[in-house]
């Protein structure tokens, strides 16, 4: 059945390609531009669904709107089976009509901030500036997107987050709700404040908080948040990582994406001895053969950050073997680690004599 919530969940996986490399795609597509572009992308889900099941796709369009342009872009639909982006560039420039039914469905499935919650801050820059550009040429004047491209500036919510600097860590119920919403925001700056915000909280974050956290460490789009979201983690370990926090954060280790292997791996090292579980230690030492360079780098600081309950021969072979990669990073950060845990290994012989 076709739905709102299934075309959004469709929209949501063409986008999570698109942010892969967003210029690229829009010029492999041969779009004249990103508007017409995410336009096409928003509709794609419709033009599928309204030859699979009509009628579910022109109910849910009418949930949406069902003023003068959802008619014609029906009929458009069925006439051109497969609209270009170049053809979607003609409609608007063409039609009102067209152009106030196609803004309301970028609104309404919330094309735009979907596509910059992927997007990390320098690709957010530029999609917001290239879509208020592109809008000055258009005859319809676009009020709504506008609109929401000044909301999703997030100076607003920037400010909101600075004035809780004044609580010293002591959060109430709304700063938590604030907080929590803001980890969520399409703008990387507003992510990555509230992540260092919960780096001073007084009190135990509340458990979806801390999962919320948990997520953006590991699966932020930039990289700047996902430090900070990490950084956090780490100063907050003793009050959040429990055995299935950990066991969350390990499953990201064996993950098919090497983004989230070392984004996992970078948590890790700030988790430092409570990351010394034994399956984490051997993941990690698997990781330094990954064949993404991140990850290897990542794995070997955290194998050195972890400390003495890394500090085993088979890990210390493992990170001597790692110091020959051919990757300078990796090299560095093997050698590093190789250093600590020599000394940590040391102190344990000259404890046990």
């Amino acid at each position: 059945m076709f739905d709102q919530h299934l075309w959004r969940q469709q929209l949501i996986d063409h986008l999570e390609v698109f942010a892969r490399h967003p210029r690229q795609e829009v010029q492999l597509a041969g779009s004249p531009g990103v508007v017409p572009h995410l336009a096409l992308r928003t509709m794609t889900p419709f033009m599928n669904a309204i030859y699979d099941n009509p009628v579910d796709a022109i109910v849910t369009l009418a949930t949406i709107t069902h003023d003068a342009g959802a008619n014609l872009l029906v009929s458009r639909m069925i006439r051109t089976r497969y609209p270009t982006a170049l053809d979607i560039e003609r409609n608007l420039r063409a039609s009102t009509d067209l152009c106030i039914t196609i803004e309301r469905l970028m609104i309404e499935l919330q094309t735009i901030p979907i596509a910059l919650r992927n997007l990390n801050a320098r690709r957010g820059f530029w999609l917001r500036s290239t879509i208020e550009r592109e809008l000055d040429a258009y005859p319809w004047s676009f009020v709504w997107i506008r609109d929401l491209l000044r909301e999703l500036n997030g100076q607003d919510r920037i400010e909101a987050l600075r004035r809780l600097r004044s609580r010293n860590g002591r959060y109430t119920s709304g700063d938590l709700t604030l907080i929590e919403k803001a980890l969520s925001d399409a703008a990387a700056q507003t992510r990555a404040y509230a992540a260092r915000l919960l780096g001073v909280m007084v009190d135990t974050p509340p458990p979806d908080l801390t999962r919320r956290l948990l997520d953006v460490a590991l699966r932020d789009s930039d990289a700047e948040t996902r430090f900070a979201a990490a950084r956090t983690i780490g100063l907050l370990r003793e009050r959040i990582i429990s055995g299935d926090a950990l066991a969350y954060i390990e499953s990201h280790l064996v993950h098919d994406d090497s983004f989230f292997r070392s984004s996992a791996a970078l948590v890790l090292g700030q988790l430092g001895e409570h990351a010394g579980k034994p399956t984490v230690v051997q993941r990690l030492c698997q990781l330094l053969c990954d064949r993404d360079a991140y990850a290897r780098e990542a794995a070997a600081r955290a194998l050195g950050r972890i400390g003495p309950p890394a500090a085993l021969p088979q890990v210390i072979e493992a990170l001597e073997q790692a110091t020959q990669d051919d990757d300078v990073q990796v090299h560095e950060a093997a050698t590093d680690s190789l250093a600590l845990l020599r000394q940590y290994a040391e102190l344990s012989v000259q404890a046990a004599a």
